[in-house]
């Protein structure tokens, strides 16, 4: 299996605030850690996909307080490290989660189009100033009308494929993570959603082990929007989402279970942003 969704923010070089890097160790050890878990868990292939919010050149992306203390990473220092990972023949993809944001469309091309990426992910974790999936966010839910909240997130969502930057999108249906879900029949968001991605030419949709470990203890996305992708021959990658190395790979074979039944037979691998089909196991 391939891994193509996780996060370093928990270890070094990087640490959740400038207080939590250690020194003296060497960067390179992050990287063997992450291989070393991939490796154990049957995964032979991984992309460190970190959120954009930590770094400072687009600290205009995620402009909210929430964001202000974890943005000191340098762009230019992770890459390097790691095509350092590569160039010591890790298994490893440059990566990057990059937030949609309404109205940061241009700082984000920018972003994606100025680094040598090999896997770009789109994602929306904010509708306005609401981070719905926060746990400081969690009483915003309890003022907010589900079904709209279901609309907005999709809304926002055909905006950033439109965008055409992305390579997947990430948890396609994130805005179910606190457990809320949709009371009315919302297939049409799931068939919009279906076509906006077929018509972006080779853009994947993610299947994800990591709403098991959230609140909604569901995969990332329910089986008819992934039937829907599927029937629009859209092409998928596989994630943990994992933020902790011992969820690498974790939960795997219901990710392979669901997109199996799903008719999928093969994920996507992706190096400089062109992707390469390998058979699913």
């Amino acid at each position: 299996m391939l891994d193509y969704h996780m996060h370093f923010e928990n270890y070094y070089p990087f640490g959740r605030t400038p207080d939590t890097r250690p020194e003296g160790t060497d960067p390179m050890e992050t990287i063997r850690l992450f291989a070393a878990a991939a490796e154990a868990h049957g995964v032979q292939e991984f992309a460190v996909t970190e959120h954009i919010y930590h770094f400072t050149q687009a600290r205009e992306i995620v402009d909210k307080p929430w964001s202000d203390g974890k943005c000191f990473y340098d762009l230019d220092t992770y890459i390097t490290l790691l095509q350092r990972g590569q160039q010591a023949g890790l298994p490893v993809k440059v990566g990057i989660e990059m937030d949609y944001v309404e109205g940061k469309e241009q700082v984000i091309e920018q972003i994606v189009h100025g680094y040598p990426w090999d896997f770009v992910l789109g994602s929306v974790h904010w509708i306005d100033d609401w981070g719905f999936d926060l746990s400081e966010h969690l009483k915003e839910w309890d003022r907010r009308e589900v079904d709209q909240a279901y609309r907005d997130y999709f809304r926002l969502l055909g905006q950033a494929i439109a965008l055409g930057c992305f390579n997947s999108m990430s948890h396609p249906d994130l805005i179910k993570v606190m457990g809320h879900m949709p009371q009315d029949d919302i297939s049409d968001l799931y068939e919009a959603f279906a076509r906006q991605v077929a018509a972006q030419p080779g853009l994947c949709v993610e299947i994800s082990s990591a709403g098991l470990r959230k609140p909604v203890g569901r995969i990332y996305p329910e089986r008819p929007l992934l039937e829907a992708c599927a029937q629009h021959g859209i092409a998928i990658t596989t994630a943990s989402d994992a933020h902790y190395v011992e969820d690498i790979g974790k939960d795997f074979d219901q990710v392979e279970a669901l997109a199996r039944s799903c008719g999928y037979t093969e994920v996507m691998s992706f190096t400089q942003r062109r992707s390469t089909a390998v058979p699913l196991r």
